[in-house]
């Protein structure tokens, strides 16, 4: 049997949820594309078959819940990074990804560059430069509350892989 490709996402608490999910629903309204969770990617790679993924997010059970300082709205000519949340990275992040990754065989530590995307789509610049300032969200930072394993196509840079994201189990993570 062949290894699967996973995304384990990073997922907001409420309010966030509800802000950030909010945002990503009207902009997929106006520009036509598929909506998602909002998510931090902690890691993205092949899973062998007999790797047990519910047991690798219990590795998380006992990690707290934390939260993220946003930098700034961006966007870029990637489709999987075309408008975005900058976070600023906290040794938080650092320990859950640390921790996932310890327990997937053969995974590599990725370079973490932490953000919440908002729009997969291929865009004009002008039109990415104007919705990054014109967009903001009521707090200064993001809190944190659960972690996803989300069966993702290796490749993505259409709405056809976005629409294949599933959610194949969860973990919360712990409260103070």
């Amino acid at each position: 049997m062949a290894d699967s490709y996973y995304s384990f996402w990073l997922v907001p608490q409420e309010p966030d949820l509800e802000e950030v999910q909010g945002i990503i629903d009207a902009l997929s309204k106006r520009f036509g594309t598929v909506p998602f969770c909002p998510h931090v990617t902690l890691y993205s790679g092949l899973v062998p078959p007999t790797l047990n993924i519910q047991a690798v997010l219990a590795e998380l059970a006992s990690m707290q819940v934390f939260e993220l300082e946003i930098f700034g709205i961006g966007h870029s000519s990637r489709f999987a990074k075309t408008l975005y949340v900058q976070l600023q990275p906290a040794s938080a992040l650092t320990q859950v990804v640390h921790r996932l990754v310890t327990a997937i065989p053969n995974a590599q530590i990725p370079v973490l560059d932490p953000h919440v995307s908002l729009l997969y789509h291929h865009l004009d610049d002008g039109t990415k430069e104007d919705l990054s300032r014109t967009i903001s969200l009521s707090r200064s930072t993001i809190q944190f509350d659960q972690v996803q394993a989300v069966a993702a196509p290796q490749t993505f840079d259409t709405q056809e892989h976005v629409s294949s994201l599933r959610c194949v189990c969860r973990q919360f993570l712990s409260t103070p």
